[in-house]
């Protein structure tokens, strides 16, 4: 986490002595530039984790950017639950015959694992479910996790936290170096 204080505006203010009134702009612009590593990093380091295409993961992102007189950006990820079809699983299509064993897989670590009673159908595009009992109804639908749990697991969070910070001091220094060169 980056918090933005005065003694941090100041530090920059100083360090941008003939152009201390840039120094809002450059943080706004580091700042700006980490939120988006931010959402780059987290969305690769879940991808390690599970089996998951970017798309589903990028598009619960919110980006809320940082400007000269607002100096606080965040990324956020809202949404719910992700069907399970969208991780791998043995059966992509429905099938007439009799299924063989279902099996999905959440994480990328270990096998895929047997869904008693698990099937796929085509209801609106094709979904993973599951009878709740040996009759052909009731049935739900079967989900993994959303990706905001996905984001929080602790190792995705710490590389997160870890890169962000590398960012913000490389851009800050950029971002100095560009306004003291007159670009």
């Amino acid at each position: 986490m980056i918090t933005i204080d005065a003694d941090k505006l100041k530090e920059v203010e100083k360090r941008l002595s003939q152009y201390p009134k840039q120094a809002p702009v450059v943080l706004s612009r580091a700042l700006n530039r980490t939120a988006t590593n931010v959402k780059s990093n987290a969305s690769k380091k879940a991808r390690e984790i599970y089996r998951i295409k970017a798309q589903d993961v990028n598009k619960s992102f919110k980006i809320n950017r940082a400007s000269r007189n607002n100096l606080g950006a965040s990324v956020v990820s809202t949404g719910g639950s992700i069907g399970l079809e969208k991780f791998k699983t043995n059966a992509r299509e429905p099938s007439a015959k009799k299924p063989r064993s279902f099996k999905a897989a959440v994480k990328k670590q270990g096998s895929l694992r047997t869904i008693l009673r698990g099937f796929v159908a085509n209801i609106s595009g094709v979904k993973v479910f599951q009878r709740t009992s040996k009759k052909r109804l009731p049935i739900q639908r079967l989900f993994g996790p959303p990706v905001p749990q996905m984001v929080d697991n602790p190792e995705v969070r710490q590389f997160i936290n870890q890169q962000a910070v590398e960012t913000f001091e490389k851009r800050l220094d950029h971002e100095i170096k560009r306004v003291m060169e007159g670009n």
